[in-house]
């Protein structure tokens, strides 16, 4: 429940209206919004939440923002009117008010690869001991986060967010947003290159969360990513140490490789040790279990209830899903996206995997490299030259780097999805993996979709 003070001193507004004097929630969609809740209307590249204020005015009967500049728009309104300079800073203004009421331990994960995943069994962990509230899905932005903190309606002892970027300054935002107790960043990697330029932009930008860690908070320390044990050091925080190759306060260490089954895996912890087994592939992913473990194991949960959900956690939708097709074959689903370390893993690792037929590679552009899109694609190339896939299909405009890099005839590039589905169909047969990844907007996912 919000007042009209309330929400005037959050955003520093000034009401031109007032008919209702409480909301019952905050809403920035007309399609969802409900009787009672206050309408914030946001701006987009193709749109203007203010085209809509009427529509979202009529059906809560309650009241909305607005931002002076278009206050011609609310003018004839019935409901409450609040104006304010800008309607995205005032939603992040209320998250930030809604922060401030909030007790209980403030999670907060970035990296370049593996942030998701790391979310999705962290909050499995805690959700066996502790209620946990998070951001659903990937809604790591500011507008995504900022919802989700309004979204919480009782305190509770742990809030969980994953935070992302593509241009500077962005992680500084949301870390002042979440006010972590306790901050994790994954990796440092090659993505969103297009806005953070280079690697050590990258570094910077994801460095800004543990700057922007709550004084005396805990910090966990991917100590195997050179980038970051050579980058950070704190008397501020509280410093825990993780690894697989290293040794660290916090460490995973592979017991037996089991192939597409998994792995046999133990911890070795401050004060607990313990085994476990888990189905997900890939050393990525074990980096990702032993992130979420340890922020468990600090957070108080027991070692019984770690060892349950890791070996209960099933891969995330389109993430490295092995997907046994109706024609025999198995399709390895890692459509959700692409970035070059990423695009690594999955080729290294399903090229370590057992196979009775062949491995066949779909792969598309990744997107969002700037001035270095050549180069990673052709380093693709390079690694895709040096594996054993026996057949390697290229889709988009930017892989043609990489199919020159292959340089052999192993290598097909198509510009149109629908012929390269039908050679596929053509090539994949009975007992082969097929590899499908490349970033979001190619909708790679569709490939899947047909081939299973």
């Amino acid at each position: 429940m919000w007042t009209v003070d309330e929400i005037v001193y959050a955003v520093q507004g000034t009401p031109l209206n007032v008919n209702r004097t409480y909301f019952t929630d905050i809403s920035t969609d007309t399609r969802t919004i409900k009787e009672g809740e206050l309408f914030i209307p946001l701006k987009g590249k193709n749109y203007d939440g203010h085209d809509f204020l009427e529509t979202a005015c009529k059906i809560s009967k309650a009241g909305c923002l607005c931002e002076k500049s278009r206050a011609h728009k609310a003018v004839h309104l019935k409901e409450t009117v609040i104006l304010v300079e800008d309607t995205l800073k005032a939603l992040t203004d209320l998250a930030k008010y809604r922060r401030k009421t909030l007790k209980g331990q403030f999670i907060a994960i970035t990296g370049s690869n593996g942030k998701t995943t790391t979310k999705e069994i962290l909050v499995d962990i805690l959700g066996k001991a502790f209620t946990v509230h998070f951001n659903e899905k990937n809604f790591n932005n500011i507008i995504g986060v900022s919802k989700s903190i309004l979204s919480i309606k009782e305190p509770c002892p742990f809030y969980v967010f994953e935070i992302g970027t593509n241009a500077p300054g962005e992680i500084k935002a949301l870390a002042s947003l979440v006010e972590p107790d306790i901050s994790l960043i994954t990796n440092i990697n090659p993505s969103h290159l297009e806005g953070l330029k280079d690697l050590q932009g990258v570094l910077k930008e994801k460095l800004d969360l543990y700057y922007n860690t709550k004084k005396g908070g805990i910090i966990f320390l991917n100590i195997d990513d050179p980038y970051l044990t050579s980058s950070f050091f704190s008397r501020e925080h509280t410093i825990k140490d993780y690894a697989i190759d290293k040794d660290a306060s916090f460490r995973l260490i592979i017991e037996e490789d089991f192939g597409w089954e998994g792995y046999s895996i133990s911890f070795k912890f401050p004060e607990v040790s313990f085994n476990a087994r888990t189905r997900l592939l890939g050393k990525h992913n074990l980096y990702n279990i032993l992130s979420a473990a340890c922020i468990a194991s600090t957070a108080g949960v027991g070692r019984s209830l770690i060892k349950e959900s890791i070996e209960s956690f099933k891969p995330y939708d389109k993430r490295f899903m092995p997907i046994k097709s109706k024609n025999g074959y198995l399709i390895v689903d890692d459509t959700y996206n692409a970035n070059p370390a990423s695009m690594e893993w999955a080729i290294k690792t399903v090229d370590t995997l057992p196979s009775r037929g062949k491995k066949i590679a779909i792969i598309g552009d990744m997107k969002e490299l700037g001035e270095t899109e050549e180069f990673y694609h052709r380093e693709i190339g390079r690694i895709l030259r040096e594996s054993g896939f026996s057949k390697i299909l290229l889709f988009g405009d930017a892989v043609r780097y990489t199919f020159d890099e292959i340089g052999d005839e192993r290598a097909e590039v198509f510009s149109d999805k629908k012929n390269l589905i039908e050679f596929a169909k053509k090539v994949i047969r009975m007992d082969d993996v097929v590899l499908v990844k490349g970033s979001r907007v190619l909708k790679m996912d569709e490939i899947v979709e047909v081939l299973v």
